[in-house]
């Protein structure tokens, strides 16, 4: 290969796989639906670079189809470079309907268009209603594929599309799952949780370790106060016991015009020289 044609970029792929549509017509088909999907988006990429895959279905409630579902989808979320997006089945009528499912496929192809993220879409399912999507994505320039059987791609699909990838039994001889893949896939399913507290050993979920409170300037000065408070009652205590000699503070003061203190001694002073 010449250095400029080493230049030259790939071809950008995106697959977009309408699960439920794919599950039924398999079922039809070959009776069975454990196809390989990593080497079937591959198979349909081909050559070119296979930037990434969408599956697309609707979210099993309860009862044994949803323990199947989890099994079923812990497989593929082992895939590298495939998203899964899951819608609802709501109740009208008699009937339960897919909800929410059509409308993600059509808004993904049309946004990855818009954003530049594929040169070309490659969408799984012969369903007529991804027309509109499908025709502004050609209109933003890009290649648009349909892989669908002949018997169900509807004529609005097989009109608008650039290419049509034929399926049929030959297509899918190499892709459907072997009993080493599925012994993988059970491991998968019942591969152990991780804990958050194993994901985030130091992660916002733990209890911050408690800080010894530093004592700030304030305290210490009310510590001070508290301990000077202290001490003065104490001497005040031992001012307090039983002693023959006067402060010089115990005697009133004289007042004006007043005579000199009286030979007896006041009541107050009696109570504090203890006599």
């Amino acid at each position: 290969m010449s250095e400029s044609e080493s230049q030259i970029k790939k071809e950008r792929v995106m697959v977009f796989i309408d699960g439920s549509n794919l599950y039924h017509v398999l079922n039809q088909h070959f009776s069975r639906n454990d196809i390989k999907f990593g080497k079937f988006a591959e198979k349909l990429a081909g050559d070119r670079e296979l930037v990434r895959t969408y599956y697309y279905n609707i979210k099993q409630e309860n009862g044994k189809g949803a323990e199947d579902q989890e099994k079923f989808l812990s497989a593929l979320y082992e895939i590298p470079y495939l998203e899964v997006k899951l819608g609802i089945v709501k109740q009208r009528g008699d009937a339960m309907v897919e909800k929410g499912v059509d409308m993600m496929i059509g808004v993904d192809i049309l946004k990855n268009a818009y954003e530049d993220l594929y040169d070309s879409a490659i969408l799984v399912s012969g369903d007529g209603d991804f027309y509109p999507a499908l025709q502004a994505a050609k209109d933003q320039g890009r290649h648009v594929e349909i892989a669908a059987f002949d018997t169900n791609i509807s004529p609005e699909t097989a009109r608008i599309a650039d290419l049509h990838i034929k399926l049929n039994k030959t297509y899918f001889s190499s892709l459907w799952m072997t009993k080493s893949d599925v012994k993988k896939a059970s491991k998968s399913y019942n591969k152990e949780e991780v804990s958050d507290e194993l994901s985030s050993p130091e992660g916002e979920n733990k209890i911050p370790k408690k800080k010894r409170p530093i004592k700030s300037s304030a305290s210490k000065k009310t510590s001070y106060k508290s301990r000077s408070k202290n001490s003065y009652n104490r001497n005040k205590v031992k001012s307090n016991s039983k002693r023959t000699e006067m402060s010089p503070s115990t005697e009133p003061p004289k007042l004006n015009g007043s005579k000199s203190s009286s030979p007896k001694k006041k009541g107050w002073i009696k109570k504090l020289v203890g006599r």
